[in-house]
């Protein structure tokens, strides 16, 4: 929260240290970009799916889940790391967004210079990997739906950052693959962790000898 309050606004530099775009952003932004009095309605409607799924998902998710300490444990650690590094990443690439370069939109300050990477996109995908690994622990029968859902908002939201002249599509793909790893990479640790601890409760068992109170604790490692 810092970086993101504080951050942009002081350690961001006054000219951007990338500002070119390459080809193949060029190229997206002219097959994505839904043109200047469209732009605003895209940028909006990708601020509500960021706002209104993702970031929701901090609550419903655990909501959801069969244990909700866990998965707040875990949504909270994976939003605060995912967080973290996508400012770091803004503020050193200082890459200038679409809309200032083209002038499709009025300057809005230190934000005009931290394009790469997306922090929609990366927020997006982690919240949604991070849930559709967690709830389809608790509802594995539904499974295909909870990732192709989750996983479809989160697309949706990276492509109307192009569409709204925010991003260049190499910000959005980054910002997809770096929240997704983050994302999986947590919680699978916090997962497979949480499951380890109950395979040693697990081996923990009590003998009590017929007519006597003395009692025998035997731990069997499951290796």
């Amino acid at each position: 929260m810092g970086l993101e309050l504080y951050g942009k606004s002081h350690f961001v530099p006054d000219e951007p240290r990338f500002s070119n775009p390459n080809s193949i952003d060029r190229f997206m932004r002219d097959e994505i970009w839904r043109g200047v009095h469209k732009q605003d309605r895209a940028r909006n409607w990708s601020d509500g799916l960021l706002y209104g799924v993702s970031m929701s998902s901090l609550v419903w998710g655990p909501v959801l889940a069969e244990d909700t300490k866990l998965a707040l444990h875990i949504n909270a650690r994976v939003f605060a790391a995912n967080s973290l590094l996508t400012n770091l990443v803004k503020i050193t690439a200082a890459r200038e967004r679409p809309y200032h370069h083209y002038g499709t939109r009025d300057s809005e300050g230190a934000t005009d210079f931290t394009s790469f990477y997306s922090g929609h996109s990366s927020v997006a995908f982690s919240q949604g990997v991070t849930n559709a690994m967690i709830l389809s622990r608790t509802y594995p029968e539904h499974k295909s739906t909870i990732w192709s859902t989750l996983l479809g908002a989160a697309g949706l939201t990276a492509y109307l950052r192009v569409a709204g002249d925010m991003h260049y599509f190499t910000d959005i793909l980054t910002g997809a693959v770096m929240g997704s790893l983050v994302a999986w990479s947590i919680t699978s640790f916090e997962l497979n962790r949480f499951e380890q601890g109950d395979d040693e409760a697990n081996t923990l068992h009590r003998y009590q000898g017929a007519g006597s109170n003395f009692i025998v604790s035997l731990k069997i490692p499951l290796g």
